[in-house]
């Protein structure tokens, strides 16, 4: 039988060949370097809070799993725009511990309904009609059921609740004015899940926190629907810093 069981595997692998999405090494979704690489793309101690420089002052509470660097960029990389969707189990993973992070550095209120004391609302950041298109499905939606079902035991309810309301530009090349202009007023509550979100508490997942201008108008989306609290996670953080100079001691301000 384990001849058998490693003959099957190796036709399998003939057949729909694997290779490390991160690297390209093959036989390995996701290779033992890679893995191991990944772990230093990680914050010791769990997710932290992150604050992008400059931030936007609307920008709800985030919680992000590492930094977006190494492993852990290419791997959120390759499974929202290469279709490695066999990559979810690690990211999934990794996100889920920022969404705890999150509604435990929240408010009481949220604090109170994570602990299995009503429903807490898991929102995807939505994706444009065209990328569902071209992707044949919403891949922050999927990685967010994964996430949910990993919290089976607690009242988490995956709520596809936002969608966009206007076409955007491409964010690419944007700096942090240009892209909370795009997006200002980009997303709306679907009416079917108004009623839902009204008094609920809301955690809006991303893949990656960049500037904040999603989270912002995400969140902003979702109080103007009536959510009594709004708090964010992401599987990694880009590590900006603004351009702006910095004084220094004694300068004339």
């Amino acid at each position: 039988m384990p001849l058998l069981a490693t003959a099957f595997t190796a036709l399998v692998g003939l057949a729909l060949p694997v290779a490390c999405a991160s690297c390209g090494q093959p036989d390995d979704a996701v290779c033992r370097r890679c893995r191991l690489e990944l772990d230093g793309c990680l914050w010791a101690g769990g997710p932290r809070p992150c604050r992008p420089d400059p931030c936007p002052p609307d920008l709800p509470v985030v919680h992000a799993a590492g930094r977006y660097e190494g492993p852990l960029a290419r791997l959120a990389a390759a499974y929202k725009d290469d279709d490695r969707r066999d990559c979810a189990g690690i990211l999934g993973g990794h996100l889920a511990n920022a969404v705890i992070a999150s509604v435990r550095a929240s408010p009481p209120h949220l604090r109170v309904l994570a602990a299995g004391n009503g429903p807490l609302l898991l929102v995807p950041v939505p994706s444009s009609a065209a990328a569902r298109r071209r992707r044949g499905d919403a891949p922050l939606t999927a990685l967010a059921a994964a996430v949910a079902h990993g919290f089976a035991d607690r009242e988490l309810v995956l709520a596809e609740a936002l969608k966009p309301r206007r076409r955007v530009a491409d964010q690419a090349g944007l700096n942090a004015r240009e892209r909370a202009v795009n997006l200002e007023h980009s997303m709306v509550v679907r009416p079917r899940w108004e009623h839902v979100v009204a008094g609920a508490a809301c955690v809006v997942v991303d893949d990656v926190l960049t500037t904040g201008a999603t989270l912002v108008e995400a969140a902003r989306a979702l109080a103007a629907s009536g959510a009594s609290s709004v708090v964010a996670a992401t599987v990694c953080a880009t590590q900006r810093r603004s351009s702006r100079p910095k004084r220094t001691p004694g300068a004339a301000g």
